[in-house]
């Protein structure tokens, strides 16, 4: 997956809800990330899920806000396409965490992408088989 720099299409960084909850609290591993994301004119991906797992609508939404307004921010939105490619997806891998599924699906769909995450065991079995799919630990 080759960066901007080079002329190549740089794929986008999803964000699991650990990676936003990171955020949110400081995590280094996170904020580097977003920062090469900037530089790299990178899409930022938060799907619909992850936001829903993440806000509570109170006063401690207001870091998850700032993150979602910044400019390569784009909050996804789940459809049948990506529902049934993650339903396959927790058959294959044998989980049942519908939203990791979601963000793996995400992935996918779009051709390939990074995805930033607290849980990388669980994706990286979602993701198996999925070479345009890469999954970092924050």
């Amino acid at each position: 997956m080759a960066g901007a720099r080079s002329g190549n299409v740089v794929p986008p960084l999803i964000l699991d809800s650990g990676a936003v909850i990171g955020e949110t609290r400081g995590s280094e591993r996170v904020r580097a990330h977003m920062r090469l994301a900037e530089s790299n004119r990178q899409s930022v991906l938060v799907p619909a899920g992850v936001l829903a797992q993440t806000v509570r609508g109170s006063r401690g939404d207001a870091l998850i806000n700032r993150l979602l307004k910044q400019p390569q921010v784009e909050v996804t939105l789940h459809d049948e396409r990506r529902a049934r490619i993650a339903g396959r997806l927790l058959a294959q891998a044998g989980t049942t965490d519908a939203i990791d599924a979601l963000v793996v699906a995400e992935a996918i769909d779009r051709g390939g992408a990074i995805i930033l995450t607290s849980d990388p065991a669980d994706l990286r079995a979602l993701a198996a088989g999925q070479p345009n799919v890469a999954v970092l630990a924050v």
